[in-house]
């Protein structure tokens, strides 16, 4: 019986924080002209500002693959008992980041960066305590990794490391000579926190995630400073994430000696 109410909860919950965050974004992001100077997406025009219609199909991405993780809650079939487990234990990370990513919007498009950065902190150590709490990363079989692990984990994990780093230079106005260095040399983390997922849980959906906002990033740095080191970082850390992540998809994994059965524990209470 609990378990009932605890899966009929989390299918009102999960709905209602899936449309709070769409509305957000629909309504205080995507609503604004990205040619417009007020525009959010282009505060100072930061060396973490990125392309606004890549941020745009990652989000579109990321909300397909949530809308997919609800349906599955409402359909069984054979592998039911391991998706009703899953729901039980992620349910309340999915709901959380959505009410925090609407707030986010809204915090964000009215300008109050300090109170934005905070929030996506807060979200952020919200799907971390998913991730390694509940190591969805090791769930099988792939289609219950793509329902399960993706829509709670990969994406919204990679979306948030990047939406700390822009929602910060644009708090702290970096954009001229020494901030834009400093920034060259932090963006290097987008290679080795993603790195570090692919190596220690050959998490293929973090490195592929990751690298596509990482691109966005690129082409949003190309078009803002032609002449600047940032969106040729970019571009490599871009790259490399991308090979390794399909090495990572079809061999099983970067270290051969690791045995990720045999590591992990998905879902453990």
């Amino acid at each position: 019986m609990a378990t009932s109410n605890d899966i009929a909860t989390h299918k009102v919950t999960t709905i209602v924080s899936l449309i709070l965050s769409m509305y957000g974004n629909l309504r205080y992001l995507v609503g604004r002209s990205p040619f417009d100077h007020d525009s959010p997406f282009h505060v100072d025009h930061t060396p973490f500002t990125a392309n606004i219609i890549v941020t745009f199909v990652y989000w579109i991405l990321l909300y397909i693959l949530q809308v997919s993780f609800i349906v599955q809650i409402f359909v069984p079939n054979m592998d039911s008992a391991v998706r009703v487990d899953a729901t039980r234990h992620v349910g309340w990370h999915f709901t959380v980041f959505n009410v925090f990513s609407f707030l986010w919007s809204i915090l964000f498009a009215k300008k109050h960066f300090f109170w934005s950065e905070v929030v996506l902190i807060l979200n952020f150590f919200n799907i971390l305590t998913l991730y390694f709490g509940h190591k969805t990363y090791g769930i099988k079989p792939i289609t219950n990794w793509v329902l399960i692990h993706l829509s709670t984990a990969a994406l919204p994990l990679s979306w948030l490391m990047f939406a700390i780093f822009w929602n910060g230079a644009v708090l702290f106005h970096v954009h001229k000579f020494v901030g834009r260095i400093i920034a060259n040399v932090l963006i290097w983390d987008f290679l080795l926190v993603p790195g570090m997922f692919l190596f220690a849980y050959n998490d293929w959906g973090v490195g592929l995630s990751s690298s596509m906002l990482v691109f966005g990033l690129a082409f949003g740095q190309l078009f803002t400073k032609l002449f600047a080191l940032q969106w040729i970082f970019a571009f490599i850390i871009a790259g490399i994430l991308l090979v390794l992540s399909l090495v990572a998809a079809i061999t099983g994994s970067l270290s051969p000696e690791r045995s990720i059965t045999d590591e992990s524990a998905p879902l453990i209470g």
